[in-house]
């Protein structure tokens, strides 16, 4: 009778005891991706999440990685809002890439650039050159060419 369920469930009996066998075993193809994992990367939200994907990191992780908050990167994840253009360099930095679409060939592109890369709003900026924001505004909607 033992011997009948050992058999029925793949075993073997050695001395009374059903003994399962071992050999070697391996799995090939690939697993399914998250559903969530972008197909595309249009938002900053799809470079980020697929970016945590791919590290298999948790939200948590990847907030002290940015330092905001975990509920941050969810809405950013989530699209609730886009990430404010201080945390761009640790975002950049995080990515390993700029995934923010800014043309650099007019002046108006390398004054937004710098920007990004910095991390300043148009008003930090501003102060920082000494002018008003709306001249910022203006140079990066090429409105304005001193």
């Amino acid at each position: 009778m033992e011997e009948d369920i050992a058999f029925l469930h793949g075993c073997k009996i050695h001395k009374g005891i059903p003994v399962l066998a071992f050999g070697k075993l391996s799995l090939s193809g690939k697993l399914p991706l998250h559903p969530k994992y972008p197909k595309e990367l249009i938002t900053i939200a799809d470079h980020l999440r697929k970016r945590r994907f791919d590290l298999k990191l948790s939200q948590p992780q990847v907030a002290k990685m940015i330092g905001v908050s975990t509920d941050t990167i969810t809405y950013w994840e989530n699209g609730r809002f886009p990430p404010k253009v201080m945390y761009a360099p640790k975002i950049i930095e995080f990515l390993g890439y700029n995934p923010y679409k800014i043309e650099s060939e007019t002046l108006g592109g390398k004054v937004k650039l710098y920007r990004y890369l910095k991390g300043l709003s148009q008003k930090k900026f501003a102060k920082i050159i000494s002018v008003d924001s709306s001249t910022i505004k203006s140079l990066e909607e090429n409105e304005f060419n001193p």
